[in-house]
């Protein structure tokens, strides 16, 4: 088993932990569907947040053939798939069985540290790059990390409702374009 093979399995079960989280919140939301009334806001992250933890796993693929992991460099890029865990158990509430569930009222309630988990995540990514290569690139993946950043930033400042809805459907167009732009095919 090689060092990589070794590592991911963490990464892997942490982004599966993720993705397992936003899943049983999406059927869980389709079973107490009469009790709760919907906010796009929350749902536009959800599926953003959906693409983000497969974009993380997926990422790990170009990593295969680095060679000279150490703990420092496994830690930076374990941080990521933690805090993509963080965002996906903090875009829902706990959705048991009691009768008032206001998915508005959890994510104005969590928005500072939604985003400001999400705008971490973003710088650990640039620092995680710098460290495992010398360098940031200057090309479109690093554009669109700084321009989420930027967004993540601006968003954990503004409670405007309309705002943050227009943020979310913006963040999700991005991430669907960013995703299809880097994305398309293994190398």
């Amino acid at each position: 088993m090689s060092q990589f093979e070794y590592l991911s399995v963490l990464i892997s079960i942490i982004v599966g932990l993720a993705i397992t989280q936003l899943l049983s919140g999406a059927a869980r939301l389709i079973q107490i569907r009469k009790r709760i009334r919907p906010h796009a806001t929350t749902l536009c992250w959800m599926a953003f947040l959906l693409l983000l933890d497969t974009q993380i796993w997926w990422a790990a693929f170009f990593r295969r053939w680095m060679q000279d992991w150490n703990f420092f460099l496994f830690l930076l890029y374990l941080l990521m798939p933690i805090l993509a865990f963080l965002l996906s158990y903090l875009v829902l509430p706990e959705l048991g069985d009691e009768d008032d569930i206001d998915l508005a009222a959890n994510f104005a309630g969590n928005r500072p540290w939604f985003f400001s988990l999400f705008a971490l995540l973003l710088g650990t990514s640039l620092v995680e790059e710098y460290s495992r290569s010398g360098g940031i690139r200057v090309n479109a993946d690093s554009g669109f990390r700084v321009v989420f950043l930027a967004m993540s930033l601006v968003c954990s400042r503004v409670r405007n409702g309309r705002f943050q809805f227009w943020s979310a459907v913006a963040a999700l167009g991005l991430m669907c374009g960013y995703v299809g732009l880097l994305f398309r095919h293994l190398e």
